[in-house]
Parts: C-alpha cells; sequence; structure tokens
C-alpha cells in the first residue's frame, strides 16, 4: 500500500455512521503554512489532459534537487509510466473540486535509490530539475551519523520535530466508500514528539491526544526538520506510519550512510 502518496486515498479503515452522512475526523490537526516554508513544495504528475496532480511532497536541498520519497517515485514510475516530473513551491494551489493544475510548474526527471523496494526499503528519491530555482533559500539535508550520538545521549526526546507538506489534514467519511483523504491543495505544518530510532526509520508520536500532531496521505516525501546545534537540517522523508494517520509517522533517515551513498552524488552537482 502507498501509505501517504496522493494515489492511494482510500484506507481500510471503518467508522460507523448513519446511512446518508458524512463526517471528518482530525487526523493530524495541520495548520496552513503559508510562506513559512518556502523550500518545501508538491511532487505533481501530469494527467492525460495536460494537467498536474498532486502526488507527494518534497523539499527544495540543493537549487536543481528536490528530495522526495521512493515509494512515490516508483509510483510515478512503475504506476503511471512518468519518468519526468513537475514540482511546485505554491503553498496554496489546485483549489477546484478536481485539482486541476495548469500554472508552470518546475521540470525535471526523477531519481531513486538504485536499492529501493516496497513497500519502504531505501525510501529516498529526488527530481533533478532541468534548471536552477531562484528566489527560494534550499533546506539543509542532515549529514550522515547525524542522529546516532544524539539517541545515545537520549537528547532525541528533547527536540522538536517539524513536519511540512501538501497532505490531507482531515478524513472524510463516505457511505458505501468508507473513509477517503481528499486534498486542498494547501501547504501544512504539523509537530511531532520522538518516539525511536533504528538503522533507517525515526518514528514519531502524532497522536493529538497526547499534544501532538503528525502526517497524512500525500505528506510522503516531505521533510521532517529538527534543529540541532543551532541549524536546521532535513534529517528523514515522511514514508509510511499507521492507516489511518493517527498515532505513528515512520520516516526515512536522510543522515544514514545509505542514504547519503545516494544522496550525495546529486547534491554536488549544483
Amino acid at each position: 500500500m502507498l501509505r501517504k502518496t496522493g494515489a492511494a486515498l482510500a484506507v481500510a479503515v471503518l467508522v460507523t455512521l448513519g446511512a446518508g452522512t458524512y463526517a471528518l475526523a482530525q487526523t493530524n490537526d495541520a495548520q496552513p503554512d503559508g510562506n513559512g516554508h518556502p523550500n518545501v513544495g508538491a511532487l505533481l504528475a501530469k494527467r492525460a489532459d495536460g494537467s498536474l496532480r498532486i502526488i507527494c511532497s518534497g523539499t527544495l536541498v540543493t537549487p536543481r534537487v528536490f528530495l522526495t520519497a521512493g515509494h512515490c517515485t516508483d509510483f510515478m514510475i512503475n504506476g503511471l509510466g512518468q519518468t519526468d516530473a513537475y514540482v511546485t513551491f505554491d503553498p496554496n494551489f489546485g483549489t477546484d473540486a478536481a485539482h486541476n493544475i495548469f500554472t508552470t510548474p518546475y521540470h525535471g526527471t526523477l531519481h531513486q535509490h538504485p536499492d529501493w523496494h516496497a513497500p519502504y526499503q531505501h525510501d529516498v528519491a529526488l527530481v533533478l530539475l532541468d534548471a536552477p530555482v531562484s528566489g527560494i533559500a534550499p533546506a539543509t539535508v542532515a549529514p550522515a551519523g547525524l542522529l546516532d550520538p544524539l539517541k545515545a545521549s537520549g537528547a532525541l526526546k528533547d527536540l522538536t520535530y517539524l513536519n511540512v507538506g501538501y497532505g490531507s489534514a482531515e478524513q472524510l467519511v463516505v457511505p458505501t466508500v468508507g473513509p477517503t483523504f481528499p486534498f486542498d491543495g494547501i501547504r501544512k505544518y504539523t509537530y511531532s514528539t520522538y518516539t525511536t530510532l533504528d538503522p533507517s526509520f525515526i518514528h514519531l508520536n502524532q497522536n493529538i491526544f497526547q499534544g501532538n500532531s503528525g502526517t497524512g496521505y500525500g505528506d510522503s516525501g516531505g521533510p521532517t526538520f529538527a534543529t540541532i546545534g543551532g541549524t536546521t537540517y532535513v534529517i528523514s522523508v515522511v514514508s509510511t506510519g499507521d492507516v489511518p494517520c493517527w498515532a505513528t509517522s515512520v520516516n526515512f533517515r536522510v543522515d544514514t550512510a545509505d542514504a547519503h551513498s545516494f544522496l550525495d552524488h546529486y547534491l554536488a552537482l549544483s
């Protein structure tokens, strides 16, 4: 299952409702971002009519490199048959009912970790843009080995984890269909707390009843930011989590030797 891409909107969680009724259930308490994080954008795919639709989120990390998740690019390559991609940094786009986007976005080519495989192994990818983006300061990718010493010292539990992306904020329950996650085309931000770190992923608590928030469908590939030693880094990209987006976000680390074995070549191109 494509956990948090715009391609997989129906989920397997059922909510009991009266016949003919609809309900909105808050999943991640996301807030509109406005221009707060202009280097976070949306990964777009082209429809047959030439319009563009959101697939995932991502981050500009050099003027030509847009960081995202491997399962996002795999869906585009193998699911849609598209090897090129489009990126927008508009914080509010595609607001009509079908989210048809006819604006002129940035164009580039898809590249994913050569060892990527389903469901979320080596889950890092990028769009190499044809031309550099001007007027937007790129984010900083966490250097290799950043998080492990912080885990050993216990410092990870004291950090603030900021998630930014174009994912859905609410779950719409439709009779006979079940829950879906409609997009509003708005970039949003949320805050989560630390749960655990393993060799490939950081697990974040997004339970709103414990004072947290987090990611939802469409946030895949989007960044988790953490400020460490006075520098704000992209420490991970959103990969997966629990199906209704209520409890845990599981994000692929970009500070590992594995991630940098793929990324460093592209980061050096700009």
